[in-house]
């Protein structure tokens, strides 16, 4: 029998990584070695690698990456955020505390956002690295079990190789002796079925070795890709103490800028105390009752009309003349001079108009409470001025004060307020109260009364009131209030008022803080055209008109002349207005004028009426804030 030529197997190849020592060795055995040579490769296979007694296979040793990333080389993101805030900090001016407040709250929220998601990351990494963890450790004892029966099984198959040989060697021999020992053919043929037995039974050992060898092979991969996921655990892992330091110093920062910010609230609100006595002494300088002259011009389809002679000497004076058409030479003096606290010529616009009024609505948000008329004849312009038309240009004073209101809310809260708004609107037709939220034509019956003892507020029992959380929902509320005001039409106006319409806008606010809280109220009245009776179609409505302006009349010249008694219940009107004529709140009136020149003794009158109402002077208003009960 011809030798099959040895090759070395080095040890160096056998431990070649990605080459399978069971792959040599079932080469080494289809090479057809000696007995002696498979034995002491047997023995050299089963030795461990690492020079110790043991069997097991050693887990795959994981090695850092030369090139990975370094703390002190690769830079943090704490690093990051520090230059980032350095290049913040030199754009934001060094005494802007609440700008760089802001930022850093801006910037906590972003590291508190990214450890968030490295957290539910890394929780996610070791629920997986615990599962791999798991099968690895099931597999590596099982591979460990394979292994054993692998050795056992190949000891077989040695043993089973060597009795093969043998038998073949019998085989030959006994063939050789065939010839002379007929007698033992039965021995041979005993001899032949013996060795088609071992056959079978070394191709199944062969069959269950190479089994044997492909699970051993796929644990090997799933033990590397356990080591690469534990090096991004590691990984992960170290991000994540980067994070824990960087929201640590986050932390410690916002602290101390929270102490910052509470010692500049403190300055803020003193500076706004300060600022809200301020404006309350420039307010009563300029007088509780204060009233204003706005002129309207002409619209497009009354060019033609004949207009008085308006001279507007100054910011305060005025002077009306009227103009004779048929005797163009003047007889005597025929002017007539009037002062006010502030005259708005044809050409203002509503936001000048309003640049007069804010500082009152801004009074109502210091605790004051606060009235505001138009007063003026059918077509001078009070509707539009209190409601105003269509477009943000258009806007009116109630509309711009309700955005006023929601607009100072933002810096109030800020300090620490909380503030809640309520409106609501009525009317006073032929002296008779109706709710305007309230479209049901049978309506309960609505009586002014007194909050207190004291007569300083009063109150409409029944009155629909509605909480507001934005402008929109105000706007809404006005636009379903003028649908059911009463109108009318009359020789001077297609759509005049023939009611007095008052919008009251109710704000309560509390600082727990400090302990403070107010409730001010703010009523924004469109007073029904005043008119001579020979100029009107509807008699009964008209009288009450002027009886209401009438006794509104008398209460200020009873103010003005200090009488002891001031006839205020005389009508719904005068009641209603009394804690702004003669009480606790600060008072603007708009007379409203127009040009033509056959309105001027309509004009006269408005004129003379607003004179007296400018010559009344009331008690120093007091704001309502107390103390909030502990």
């Amino acid at each position: 029998m011809s030798r099959i030529p040895k090759y070395p197997v080095t040890a160096a190849k056998e431990n070649r990584p990605g080459i399978s020592n069971n792959r040599i060795i079932s080469r080494t055995i289809g090479n057809g070695l000696s007995d002696v040579e498979k034995k002491n490769l047997l023995l050299n296979h089963t030795k461990p690698m690492n020079g110790t007694a043991s069997n097991k296979v050693a887990a795959p040793r994981i090695k850092r990456s030369a090139t990975a990333p370094s703390s002190a080389t690769v830079p943090t993101k704490a690093a990051k955020v520090e230059k980032k805030t350095t290049t913040v900090a030199a754009r934001i001016p060094s005494y802007d505390y609440k700008a760089r407040f802001n930022d850093l709250v801006e910037k906590h929220k972003v590291i508190k956002s990214e450890l968030s998601e490295l957290k539910e990351k890394h929780l996610e990494i070791s629920d997986e690295y615990e599962k791999v963890k798991d099968t690895v450790e099931s597999s590596a004892s099982e591979r460990d079990a394979l292994k054993e029966k692998l050795l056992n099984t190949y000891t077989e198959l040695r043993k089973h190789s060597t009795d093969l040989e043998s038998l073949k060697l019998d085989f030959e021999l006994l063939k050789r002796e065939n010839d002379d020992l007929h007698g033992k053919t039965r021995l041979l043929e005993d001899v032949t079925k013996s060795l088609k037995i071992k056959t079978s039974e070394y191709d199944k050992l062969k069959t269950e070795f190479d089994d044997l060898t492909r699970r051993y092979k796929s644990l090997s991969e799933e033990a590397e890709a356990l080591r690469v996921l534990t090096d991004h655990l590691k990984k992960v892992s170290a991000e994540y103490d980067t994070l824990q330091i960087n929201h640590k110093d986050a932390l410690d920062t916002i602290s101390k800028t929270k102490s910052d910010s509470e010692a500049l609230q403190n300055i803020l609100a003193n500076m706004y105390k300060e600022q809200r006595m301020l404006r309350n002494t420039v307010q009563d300088l300029k007088g509780n009752i204060r009233v204003y002259c706005r002129v309207r011009p002409p619209l497009e389809s009354e060019s033609s009309k004949p207009l008085y002679n308006l001279n507007v000497l100054d910011a305060c004076s005025m002077e009306v003349e009227k103009i004779e058409l048929l005797n163009s030479a003047r007889k005597g003096k025929s002017q007539h001079s009037f002062s006010f606290d502030g005259i708005f010529t044809p050409h203002a616009s509503q936001e000048d108009v309003f640049a007069e009024v804010s500082p009152m609505v801004q009074s109502a948000l210091d605790g004051y409470n606060v009235c505001i008329f138009a007063y003026g004849q059918t077509g001078s312009g009070k509707t539009y001025t209190m409601e105003g038309g269509n477009g943000a240009e258009k806007y009116g004073i109630i509309p711009r004060a309700i955005d006023m209101i929601f607009d100072c809310m933002v810096d109030l809260k800020r300090m620490g307020w909380e503030l809640s708004i309520k409106a609501s609107f009525l009317e006073i037709y032929n002296e008779i109260i109706y709710d305007l939220l309230n479209s049901s034509k049978d309506q309960e019956s609505h009586e002014i009364k007194m909050v207190n003892s004291k007569c300083s507020d009063l109150y409409v029992s029944n009155l629909k009131e509605e909480e507001v959380k934005s402008s929109h929902d105000f706007i809404r509320l006005l636009i379903f209030a003028q649908r059911n005001r009463q109108t009318a039409a009359t020789l001077n106006n297609e759509r005049s008022s023939r009611s007095h319409s008052v919008a009251q806008i109710k704000i309560s606010a509390i600082n727990e803080k400090r302990k403070e809280k107010f409730t001010s109220n703010l009523n924004l009245v469109d007073l029904a055209g005043s008119e001579s009776g020979k100029t009107t179609q509807r008699m009964d409505e008209t009288k009450h008109i002027n009886r209401s302006l009438s006794e509104l009349s008398k209460v200020i010249l009873s103010l003005q002349t200090n009488q002891s008694h001031i006839p205020y219940r005389n009508s719904k009107l005068t009641h209603l207005l009394m804690p702004s004529l003669g009480g606790n709140s600060k008072t603007l009136m708009l007379v409203n004028i127009n040009q033509f020149d056959e309105s001027f003794n309509e004009t006269l009158n408005s004129l003379r009426f607003a004179t007296k109402v400018n010559s009344c002077r009331t008690i120093k208003a007091k704001k309502n804030i107390t103390m909030v009960d502990s």
